[in-house]
């Protein structure tokens, strides 16, 4: 028989009650806050309206379970995802960087003898067309390079081309390298110092130079030729590198300018005479490679030309100017150079 009592009634509707406020709960507010209401009214349950069965631990602990089974109140609450990232977009082809602007220029010279004079020296070059040189038949060449560093452009139109380089394959090593091997096919005798001037250190390079070219001088005092191979650096103010251009026997070719110290700053009595072997080797140049020269550049420094009565600058081109062009042009002053001294 079964009995039923007031207080398992009140225990009925009680569970009842509570279960639907637990249903309430957890589809309006969070599980945390459904949680908090289930314990609230568990302890009503278990402490005021069932005290007689609060002495038995056995149901509480399967009524709690089968209520943590249902709501699922054991699970830890799970963290929000966080939101999808939007996929990466493919990336866009890296454009080429603009080439460097490189224009091309022909110093044109009205007669074979011209010259560009920043002395206070009235110059007149027919005067030094039949002056002696003292290397006449006898020359012994010194090449070396007070800017050993400077280079060219690697091709034309060349992405990023060097205006200098530790490569003694595209600086001017490889300039004199060229001029050198002319020199020794035309049976003059010839020596190349490859010694780097201007590199750690840009500043001072001529002072480092004129130890080299004494130190040569002191192991070969025959020496009496001294050229000092460089290239000249033009770029316009819109960042273009100009290139020094001409034709010689159907080659593209690279000017060439010769640069002759003075003593108007400080003490050099022989120019005279590297002015008479410039003149001479402009005269010849116009005859053999019409248009390779550039007018002859009379300076107030003396740029260590006052060791020896044949030492000159030799500008090759300019940093517009491919190697290749370069070393034509190279090739070609050489062999002018070869005439006069022979």
């Amino acid at each position: 028989m079964i009995v039923i009592t007031k207080g398992k009634i009140l225990t009925f509707f009680a569970t009842v009650f509570v279960i639907a406020l637990c249903v309430l709960s957890l589809s309006l507010v969070s599980k945390e806050d459904s949680l908090a209401v289930f314990s609230a009214y568990e302890n009503i349950i278990n402490r005021q309206l069932m005290p007689q069965e609060t002495e038995k631990p056995a149901k509480d602990k399967l009524g709690k379970r089968l209520l943590k089974h249902i709501f699922k109140l054991d699970e830890p609450p799970q963290p929000t995802p966080a939101p999808t990232p939007s996929p990466t977009p493919t990336p866009s082809a890296i454009p080429s960087p603009e080439p460097p602007l490189i224009t091309s220029e022909i110093v044109k010279v009205d007669r074979g003898l011209d010259i560009k004079n920043a002395t206070d020296y009235p110059i007149n070059l027919n005067d030094y067309l039949k002056s002696d040189l003292d290397f006449k038949g006898k020359a012994n060449i010194l090449i070396m390079h007070t800017h050993t560093t400077e280079s060219f452009a690697q091709m034309q139109y060349a992405k990023d081309a060097p205006d200098r380089n530790l490569d003694e394959n595209r600086n001017m090593i490889a300039v004199g390298k060229a001029m050198a091997e002319v020199f020794k096919n035309n049976g003059i005798s010839v020596s190349h110092d490859t010694t780097v001037h201007d590199y750690p250190s840009y500043n001072s390079a001529y002072q480092r130079a004129a130890a080299t070219i004494q130190n040569n001088i002191k192991r070969d005092g025959s020496i009496n030729i001294v050229l000092d191979v460089h290239r000249d650096g033009i770029t316009r103010t819109d960042g273009t590198k100009v290139k020094l251009i001409c034709d010689v026997n159907g080659e593209a070719c690279a000017q060439i300018m010769l640069v002759v110290g003075t003593n108007s700053n400080l003490k050099h009595d022989g120019w005279k005479k590297n002015l008479a072997f410039a003149t001479q080797i402009q005269n010849t140049a116009a005859n053999t490679y019409p248009g390779l020269m550039r007018p002859i550049d009379l300076r107030r420094e003396r740029f260590n030309q006052q060791l020896t009565s044949g030492s000159l600058i030799v500008e090759v081109g300019a940093n517009g100017n491919t190697l290749e062009e370069a070393i034509a042009g190279a090739k070609a002053i050489a062999n002018v150079i070869s005439q006069v001294v022979k």
